[in-house]
């Protein structure tokens, strides 16, 4: 349990990756003025930012797990993953630098590397404008983590954004159920009600996710 990154680097690509860090890390370089304070990976000293491994933290109290990358396995794909925190509300500051450093990676590596994560698409929103405003490199959010926006309608015709992994409907009839339950049960606040039906793909601009997501797991129209 935790709020969680993961990646999957095509481990047949490890030469191309390791020598395409010191780019990555040219570019986090610049970012660093803009990020909390880091640490090295058991929140102390010095994060350690130079090829062949990064390794970081953040700074003590404001430490969690440690964030290593790259992560090398014996499988078509090395799996790596970092928790930042318990829970999504709990996150340390540190995440909005492994955010910024996965986003990097995926601009610079391509096919090589797979990106997934826990976070919104609205905190995913927070790196991007960041990278693009201080890099001036173009980032879409959609393409690089593959991630869509559905526009859904329930039985009395409100209409929300939900957000689905690319060309992946499987479960999302059972998800919607669930959120229902939860809501009955007084766990979990959920406006809706079903049954509910898909009408499309949305796409809301970067700048506007933080604005519209809720914090009930959808997105309001703009």
């Amino acid at each position: 349990m935790g709020h969680t990154h993961y990646w999957y680097l095509r481990t047949s690509g490890r030469e191309a990756v390791e020598k395409r860090l010191g780019a990555i890390l040219e570019d986090f370089a610049r970012l660093l003025p803009h990020l909390p304070p880091l640490a090295g990976p058991d929140g102390t000293g010095a994060p350690v930012l130079s090829p062949p491994e990064v390794a970081l933290n953040g700074s003590a109290p404001e430490d969690y797990e440690s964030f290593v990358f790259p992560w090398w396995e014996e499988k078509e794909w090395s799996f790596g993953f970092c928790k930042t925190g318990f829970a999504w509300e709990d996150k340390r500051p540190y995440d909005l630098a492994v955010r910024i450093f996965l986003l990097l990676a995926k601009l610079h590596l391509g096919n090589l590397i797979r990106v997934a994560s826990d976070a919104p698409l609205a905190d995913w929103a927070e790196a991007a404008l960041l990278v693009e405003g201080v890099l001036a490199l173009p980032v879409d959010l959609y393409g690089l983590l593959e991630v869509r926006l559905l526009e859904v309608e329930d039985a009395r015709r409100r209409r929300f954004l939900l957000e689905r992994w690319k060309e992946d409907d499987t479960g999302l009839s059972d998800w919607l159920q669930a959120r229902e339950r939860l809501n009955q049960e007084g766990v979990f606040p959920w406006p809706f009600r079903g049954p509910y039906r898909v009408l499309g793909e949305a796409h809301l601009p970067q700048e506007k996710l933080p604005q519209l997501w809720a914090k009930e797991g959808f997105y309001r129209q703009g």
